[in-house]
């Protein structure tokens, strides 16, 4: 698609939609539960017993003695779908969001938990995703390790590209990646900023793709799906000014290691999807700690297998693994609604079982990530090791979110900083920094 002689971009404007309501549950219940942190005695012994090791991680990356931009990709879950880590580590480099962008962009809208490195999208309802993670489709992925799939005629996704601070139009190119669906042919309505909407017969077979490219630079990209059927892998954009890093995010909220087992090396390339990453980033374990009981065996298996597809598509790229953050566990008891009766007893619960478990992940990556030339990276002893959840959320601000699962803003950000220090990140890109220390 070819377009010329493009105004300015405008500000994207969604649709209103009609709002749906939730009954509002009006019972009253006669009993109210409370939620308690360990004593500050026991917080002492944890301290006291979960002293970390040294995260100094040796890295190096290869010189770019040519002036291309490093290329970082980052796959993972919540920790790093929202984007607050990798916001901070761009920042710690002396960068911001109009001088590190991204060389691929997943189709991640409407995720709930993720945000986008985008100024903003506008999604009717009725997309659906398919992940790689949960092995339910049979299916090849691309980096994203995920599938956005509409078959409702009149879906519509619209995108402005333009990085968040950056007032003016940024793309000369987008390619517009498309996989394999069961009808065999699509036809869509593209619209590029305020340009009158083209018509387009997608054939949706692996590494199909439609390509805008227009003579002035453009921001803002309507997809409309006129009838049959659209799966989208992801989006390549080409900018009007090289940046000095890319920085792709492959964050997931609820993925596991697994996800990697199902990126096909044809498929990538056949997506002409990047495959020359200098540094890859694997953060992965908070969800694979979450099924219980926790066998340690089992997991190395699935790291081993995970790492070896990944490593078969990457070979060349510096590799390391983050290991889960640390994670609390409250102490519930239920109360009679006015608080004078206990109700019901609980026994003092095992407040560094997740923790303990977190702590073994993080040790099978670093045994594991050595078989394939990866280093590892403990984000639970950036935390102060185990226990570290129950001190982080009494700092102030607390640096640890209320589900002692997730940090808060304030809590990713600062091991994005301790992060960034620990594996020399300014240097190893060399980077002139004036980034807060």
């Amino acid at each position: 698609m070819n377009i010329q002689g493009l105004s300015q971009s405008l500000d994207l404007v969604c649709p209103i939609l009609k709002k749906t309501t939730t009954p509002v549950n009006l019972n009253n219940s006669d009993f109210e539960e409370v939620y308690s942190l360990p004593e500050e005695e026991l917080l002492d012994v944890i301290r006291k017993n979960s002293i970390p090791n040294s995260n100094q991680v040796q890295m190096r990356l290869p010189m770019h003695s040519d002036g291309t931009p490093y290329k970082i990709g980052i796959w993972g879950d919540s920790h790093t779908a929202a984007h607050f880590f990798s916001e901070e580590l761009i920042r710690t480099i002396g960068l911001d969001p109009d001088t590190a962008l991204p060389s691929f962009i997943p189709p991640s809208m409407g995720r709930s938990g993720v945000r986008l490195p985008i100024r903003k999208y506008c999604q009717s309802p009725n997309w659906k995703f398919n992940y790689s993670y949960t092995g339910v489709n049979q299916e090849f992925y691309g980096p994203a390790l995920l599938k956005l799939n509409s078959n409702n005629p009149e879906s519509y996704l619209w995108i402005d590209f333009r990085s968040k601070n950056n007032q003016s139009n940024s793309l000369q190119k987008l390619t517009i990646l498309f996989s394999k669906t069961i009808q065999t042919t699509a036809k869509i309505g593209i619209q590029v900023d305020n340009r009158a909407e083209e018509i387009f017969d997608i054939q949706n077979v692996n590494g199909s793709n439609l390509q805008i490219q227009g003579e002035r630079l453009f921001g803002v990209v309507k997809i409309r799906l006129i009838e049959g059927a659209i799966s989208i892998d992801g989006f390549i954009p080409q900018y009007d000014a090289t940046p000095k890093v890319f920085l792709d995010t492959f964050g997931i909220p609820s993925a596991t290691v697994k996800g990697l087992q199902s990126i096909q090396k044809d498929y990538v390339k056949n997506l002409q999807a990047p495959q020359n990453y200098d540094l890859v980033i694997l953060e992965y374990g908070t969800n694979e700690g979450s099924h219980l009981p926790f066998d340690g065996n089992t997991y190395a298996n699935l790291l081993r297998e995970s790492l070896k597809n990944f490593r078969s598509i990457y070979p060349q790229s510096s590799c390391l693994l983050m290991g889960p953050t640390d994670r609390g566990v409250w102490y519930k008891r239920t109360y009679t609604k006015d608080k004078k009766k206990l109700v019901k007893p609980a026994p003092m619960p095992n407040f560094l079982m997740y923790s303990k478990i977190h702590q073994e992940i993080t040790q099978i990556q670093g045994q594991v990530g050595k078989e394939f030339s990866c280093s590892s990276w403990s984000w639970q002893d950036a935390m102060g090791g185990p226990g570290g959840a129950y001190t982080w959320i009494k700092q102030s601000p607390p640096l640890m979110a209320k589900d002692l699962i997730h940090l808060t803003v304030q809590g990713y950000q600062e091991t994005a900083r301790q992060f960034s220090r620990d594996i020399n990140l300014q240097q190893m890109l060399n980077t002139k920094s004036n980034a807060p220390n």
